[in-house]
C-alpha cells in the first residue's frame, strides 16, 4: 500500500486515526496522531477511508430527490432535459448513487447504483461494459434519447477495490451525426471515490457523478472513407519485453526477468505486464505448435499465481487445463499449460 507525507492515516491495533509526516524508508513513516510525533511501519497502517464508510455511524439525512425520481423518457424535450440535470456539465456522464442498509443502527453502504446521463442533444446508440479483475461483471447496450439518463445496474461496494473501470463506445444515430464516435474507458481510484462519497456526505446530496466525454472527437469525414481501405496495423506492445528463446518451453514472469525499466511502474502496471507477457508467451507457443508451455510465477503470497490462473481459465480457446503441480526444479512455483489445437 502506497503512502505520501500528509495522507490521513489509521492504526490498525488502535483504531486512531493520524497523518504522515515523513516517510523513512520503504517499511516506516512517521506519523502524527494527536500532535505526538512517532515511527510506525507501513504495514501497521492503512488508510481510513473504507472504515469511515463501513464502521462509523451516518448522519441522518432527509430523502432527497435521486434519478429514480425522473423516469426515463423518449424524446424528452431539452427544456425539460436541461431542468432535470440542472448544473451539470453538457456532455456524457456517468452518475453513482450510494444504497445505504441499517445494520445495528449503523448506516452502511451496501451498493452503489450506476446511471448513464446524456446531457445533449445527440440521440445515441450506447455500449456499456463494467469490468473487474475477475472479467466482465456486466455488459449492456441500448439506445439513448436526448437528455435522457438511463439506470445501467449496481454493483456490491466492495468491488470498487476489485480494480473495476468502465468501457464506454457511443456512436451518434442519425444523418447529421453518423460518423460521430466515441470509445473511452474510465478508471477510478478507490480513494477518489471514498473522496466523493464524503463530500456528498457533508453537503446532503444523493449522489456524484463522472463526465465521460463533453462532446465527439472532431472527425475528418474526408479522410475516413480513406481510411476504411488502409487495413490497421496491429498495435505495438506499450511494454518492450525481454527477448526470449526461440523454442522456449518455460516463461518467468517476475517482473525483472521481462521487463529491464520496471521502477516506475507501480504494482497494477507490473502486474498487468506480467499477464500480459503471460498471454503473449501462449499464442507463441501455439503458432510454434508445442504441446504445453511452464509459467513460472513463484510462489511468495500467491497473487501472481491467482491472477495467471484466472487468465487461464478465460482462454479456453487456447488452453486445454493447465496443473501446478510440485516439481524438483521449480517446487509449487510454475504451473504447466497444455494447449488446445
Amino acid at each position: 500500500m502506497k503512502f505520501s507525507v500528509g495522507d490521513k492515516i489509521l492504526l490498525k491495533h488502535t483504531k486512531e486515526e493520524g497523518q504522515i509526516t515523513q516517510i523513512l524508508n520503504s517499511e516506516m513513516v512517521e506519523v502524527a496522531v494527536l500532535n505526538t510525533h512517532f515511527p510506525a511501519f507501513i504495514d501497521e497502517v492503512e488508510h481510513p477511508y473504507l472504515d469511515w464508510f463501513t464502521s462509523k455511524k451516518m448522519n441522518a439525512r432527509k430523502r432527497a430527490l435521486t434519478l429514480d425520481d425522473f423516469p426515463a423518457e423518449h424524446n424528452i424535450p431539452a427544456a425539460q432535459g436541461e431542468k432535470m440535470h440542472s448544473g451539470m456539465e453538457s456532455g456524457f456522464h456517468i452518475a453513482f448513487l450510494p444504497v445505504y442498509h441499517f445494520d445495528e443502527k449503523e448506516e452502511e453502504i451496501a451498493k452503489l447504483k450506476l446511471y448513464f446521463i446524456n446531457q445533449t442533444n445527440y440521440t445515441l446508440k450506447l455500449k456499456y461494459d463494467c469490468v473487474t479483475a475477475l472479467g466482465k461483471e456486466f455488459s449492456f447496450g441500448t439506445t439513448i434519447y436526448p437528455y435522457q439518463h438511463l439506470y445501467l445496474h449496481h454493483i456490491k461496494f466492495d468491488l470498487i477495490n476489485d480494480r473495476l473501470h468502465f468501457d464506454f463506445e457511443i456512436n451518434g444515430v442519425g444523418k447529421e451525426i453518423q460518423y460521430k464516435s466515441l470509445q473511452h474507458q474510465l478508471k477510478i481510484k478507490p480513494k477518489l471515490i471514498f473522496q466523493k462519497l464524503q463530500q456528498i456526505k457533508e453537503h446532503n446530496q444523493p449522489m456524484f457523478h463522472w463526465s465521460i466525454a463533453t462532446d465527439f472527437p472532431v472527425i475528418n469525414t474526408a479522410e475516413l472513407t480513406k481510411e476504411l481501405w488502409v487495413p490497421k496495423a496491429k498495435p505495438s506492445n506499450v511494454y518492450q519485453f525481454k527477448k526470449r528463446a526461440k523454442q522456449s518451453n518455460a516463461i518467468d514472469l517476475h517482473i525483472e526477468h521481462l521487463l529491464d525499466d520496471y521502477d516506475f511502474l507501480d504494482n497494477f502496471e507490473k502486474l498487468n505486464a506480467q499477464l500480459q507477457a503471460c498471454e503473449d508467451a501462449i499464442h507463441t507457443a501455439i503458432q510454434q505448435q508445442q504441446a504445453s508451455i511452464i509459467l513460472i510465477h513463484g510462489v511468495g503470497s500467491g497473487k501472481l499465481r491467482e491472477e495467471v490462473h484466472a487468465l487461464l481459465k478465460k482462454m479456453r480457446k487456447e488452453v486445454r487445463h493447465f496443473e501446478n503441480k510440485y516439481s524438483s526444479k521449480y517446487g509449487f512455483g510454475a504451473t504447466e499449460v497444455f494447449l488446445k489445437y
